[in-house]
């Protein structure tokens, strides 16, 4: 495999897993977890959104989360908007970057934020506008990337013409999200060579959901295709409330184990970012997906059962 030696990961727990908790997230409760991922070196970190509290009631609390975190040097904190009045308000609360959205399917735009992918992109025009002036970094995902809810697949032809658009206005840095976990290796690996040709010199990330158990499989894909920024989700927490059937994203520690057990550096402690999520998950008040904080690391041992050490070869026995 052709693996680079070092990924970023940019966790996104605390906007796109609390937005959809059933029951508000104390705002103390989420400065803690933000300044536990940043302990644990979290490079970046997508701290909450700021979209209007009647939308995003779960979110309502993006200023007060903003100025109760503690800043690492070396870690970036993110906020994802929806239009310029949110880019005003993440500004004015010191966001390092802007990330935005909108969707490479139409049903799902209008079902995700109540407009067209036109009307999204002029939204996002002024987002850019907000942010250049403020000298603020901004990353544009695409939703339903690789395929939607209501339509099915995504032809690589839609996904670069929305592509194309947000270059248009300025945009350098691209995510790729499979929002219901619909991709499959080979298809990421596709549409990646097809857009990386055409679109050089843009920043990709890719953002999946571990619906269907292919996160880190299609992670593996794309970093064959040499991106090297992903997204990733504490515990596996996430989902997307305008898409039936999604999951949460692919979880941060599992991500992290897995890189690391294959070299590819992320600097991040996998022992606290593991109490991390174990810290979230007394938060939530219920297991979360994740498999390494149940099974442990590769490196774990375990003692012999009773009479075997004494029959291993070169003991005496």
């Amino acid at each position: 495999m052709k693996l680079p030696e070092h990924v970023t990961i940019c966790e996104v727990g605390t906007r796109d897993g609390f937005q959809i908790e059933p029951d508000f997230i104390p705002t103390e409760r989420k400065i803690e977890v933000v300044n536990l991922l940043s302990d644990a070196g979290v490079p970046r970190i997508e701290v909450t959104s700021f979209v209007h509290p009647k939308v995003v009631p779960a979110l309502r609390d993006a200023e007060a989360v903003m100025a109760g975190i503690r800043r690492r040097p070396g870690t970036r904190y993110a906020a994802l908007v929806p239009n310029d009045k949110g880019a005003v308000r993440a500004v004015d609360a010191g966001v390092d970057a802007i990330h935005t959205v909108l969707s490479a399917s139409e049903s799902h735009n209008l079902a995700n934020v109540n407009m067209t992918i036109a009307a999204s992109i002029e939204k996002l025009r002024a987002v850019m506008r907000v942010a250049e002036r403020a000298r603020v970094a901004v990353g544009c995902g695409i939703s339903t990337s690789f395929g939607c809810p209501f339509e099915g697949e995504v032809p690589i032809a839609r996904l670069e013409s929305v592509v194309r658009r947000l270059v248009d206005i300025g945009a350098r840095a691209i995510g790729l999200a499979d929002t219901t976990g619909m991709a499959n290796p080979r298809q990421v690996g596709r549409a990646l060579e097809h857009l990386m040709a055409r679109f050089p010199g843009l920043e990709w990330t890719l953002h999946t959901h571990d619906t269907r158990a292919m996160a880190i499989p299609n992670i593996l894909a794309a970093m064959e295709c040499g991106v090297t920024h992903f997204d990733s989700s504490i515990g596996g927490l996430g989902g997307c409330p305008f898409a039936p059937g999604a999951s949460g994203n692919v979880c941060s520690e599992d991500l992290v184990h897995c890189l690391g057990a294959m070299g590819v550096e992320t600097g991040i402690d996998l022992d606290r970012l593991i109490a991390a999520s174990r810290r979230v998950q007394e938060i939530v008040g219920r297991p979360l997906p994740g498999q390494i904080v149940k099974a442990g690391k590769f490196t774990r041992r375990y003692p012999l059962p009773d009479g075997v050490a004494a029959r291993l070869p070169g003991t005496g026995a």
